[in-house]
């Protein structure tokens, strides 16, 4: 996994570098519902929460088949919401599924309302 600042760094174009590449934001959740959740703005978030404070949701403009990766570093566990009448797995439409301590997850966009998701350590 690369950045997309390394990539474009060593001579790629841009476009290609942000395509190919990761762009690394830290941000901290929002509530606990869908509606008002941090949303995704780049495609890998270095998670804060805080009791209250742990939701996010994923980009309704995602590309089919686009890894976005939530790392959790905090100690309260994070609530990863699809865009309003999406799917995680099968958590049903508008469930969120949860990022726990010190992990990570891997969120794929596989059709219009359906995402796909693979915890990582």
């Amino acid at each position: 996994m690369s950045l997309a600042a390394d990539l474009a760094g060593v001579g790629m174009v841009p476009e290609q570098a942000i395509r190919l590449g990761y762009t690394n934001t830290a941000k901290a959740g929002v509530g606990t519902a869908q509606s008002g959740a941090a949303s995704f703005s780049t495609n890998l978030i270095t998670a804060t929460t805080a009791v209250g404070q742990t939701a996010f949701v994923l980009p309704s403009s995602a590309e089919l088949m686009v890894p976005y990766i939530l790392v959790n570093t905090s100690a309260t566990a994070a609530l990863v919401f699809p865009p309003s009448g999406g799917a995680i797995n099968a958590a049903g439409a508008n469930n969120s599924v949860s990022v726990a301590q010190n992990l990570a997850r891997i969120f794929l966009r596989v059709s219009s309302t359906r995402w796909i998701s693979f915890l990582a350590a």
